[in-house]
């Protein structure tokens, strides 16, 4: 009997759990209908950008020790210096060479310790300014090296050095960094007493800004070679070979001028899209990404070439930035800013581009005014609002033209205006 029971129970709760089965497969096919996929959409800026060899020019003039060994830099590459100020020494002997490097290192040790001292910045009593500050000092310091900008990096430790030694001087009570001061100066006096072999000090001839390196293209890339540039002259100068007394003798170089240009070449129907006069962007992966705008002066075109030449204008120079002659570019060439809109939800309806959008649980159909458009999505420009007249009111929802974070329809079956989604 007990058996019989048993089995009863068993088979009443297998019927019931077959039976909410059904229940659910029923509700799935008769109840919730379709499966829609949907988005919301957003606001982007999307760069065209195309890649491009370029070239730099601008005038550099080469600085010579007159005596062969090895080049020690007492500023940093890119450095404005005034005239006058010495910006490198040129040793015969490798030892003293050894030397002037240990004092190098040495006066940027001075160099942090005296800006450590609490009375050389303003907000350095206030210990949570300090600790934020080093905070993001560390990350900004991460990021550059990550980027591969050392230059950068450097420079943000000797920031992040300076924060840190003043929060050790507030732990401190008010430690003063003097004694390692004086230390250091003795140090490198007793240095600079050891030199014994025979050494050249190169001078800033004007105030200017002082680069380690040459490349022996100082006296070509010039800014006087771009005023009668032409296609052919421009194939020749890339054709032309470094100068071999800058790159052999030379000890880095100055700038006097913060104008620089970069010229690249492409064909001649997308030169034509470039208007001389107008401002565009241009990115810079030498210098990790760095993003200038920068003028076109000038566009070199020849009938019996298939090739044009456009050479751009910069009056800035970055910190950190990259000046090696020959690099690659991306050129921005237009900048489109809009509703992003999935190329999958784009339709035609009676002639119209549009897609359908939800309102509430109903379809209803939405023109888009696209004005760029690749194989993921496209960017449709911002509807327009009667009311404030200002086509960049990017909260503006309109009835009849896709808007700002409206749901659009991707798939759900057949589509149509009015069609209702449970």
């Amino acid at each position: 009997m007990a058996k019989i029971k048993r089995f009863f129970s068993q088979f009443g709760v297998t019927v019931l759990l077959v039976t909410l089965c059904v229940y659910l497969i029923l509700q799935l096919t008769f109840g919730i209908g379709e499966v829609a996929e949907v988005e919301h959409t957003t606001y982007v800026t999307v760069r065209d950008t195309v890649q491009l060899e370029a070239y730099l020019f601008r005038d550099e003039t080469p600085l010579y020790s007159g005596t062969q060994g090895t080049d020690c830099f007492l500023v940093d590459a890119g450095d404005r210096v005034a005239k006058g100020t010495n910006v490198a020494v040129t040793y015969t002997e490798e030892d003293d060479a050894t030397v002037q490097e240990r004092i190098t290192r040495i006066n940027r040790m001075i160099r942090i310790l005296e800006l450590s001292n609490l009375s050389e910045g303003a907000q350095t009593t206030d210990l949570a300014v300090l600790d934020k500050r080093i905070q993001a000092l560390t990350v900004e310091l991460l990021r550059d090296v990550a980027d591969g900008d050392l230059t950068a990096a450097l420079r943000g430790e000797e920031a992040l050095w300076v924060e840190m030694n003043r929060r050790q001087a507030l732990l401190e009570d008010d430690f003063d960094y003097s004694a390692q001061i004086n230390l250091l100066k003795q140090e490198r006096a007793d240095l600079e007493a050891s030199l014994t072999g025979r050494s050249v000090t190169v001078s800033a001839p004007s105030a200017g800004y002082f680069y380690h390196t040459a490349d022996g293209y100082e006296k070509i890339f010039t800014t006087q070679a771009l005023q009668q540039l032409t296609v052919d002259s421009f194939d020749g100068l890339l054709a032309s070979q470094p100068d071999e007394e800058i790159l052999t003798r030379s000890c880095g170089k100055m700038v006097y001028s913060a104008d620089w240009y970069v010229a690249v070449s492409l064909d001649k129907r997308s030169a034509s899209a470039y208007t001389e006069g107008k401002t565009y962007e241009m990115v810079f992966p030498f210098s990790t990404g760095m993003r200038l705008t920068m003028t076109l002066e000038k566009k070199a075109v020849q009938t019996n070439r298939d090739h044009a030449v456009l050479v751009f204008r910069s009056g800035q120079l970055p910190e950190g930035f990259d000046f090696t002659r020959r690099q690659t570019v991306q050129l921005v060439a237009e900048t489109y800013s809009g509703i992003r809109v999935s190329t999958d939800a784009l339709r035609m309806q009676d002639g119209e581009l549009g897609c359908y959008v939800l309102d509430g649980n109903r379809v209803i159909f939405k023109k888009a005014d696209v004005i760029y458009r690749d194989e993921e999505f496209a960017v449709c420009r911002v509807p327009y609002n009667d009311v404030k007249e200002n086509r960049d009111d990017k909260a503006y929802i309109s009835n009849e033209y896709v808007s700002l974070y409206d749901t659009v329809v991707i798939s759900a079956g057949e589509l149509y205006e009015g069609k209702v989604l449970q």
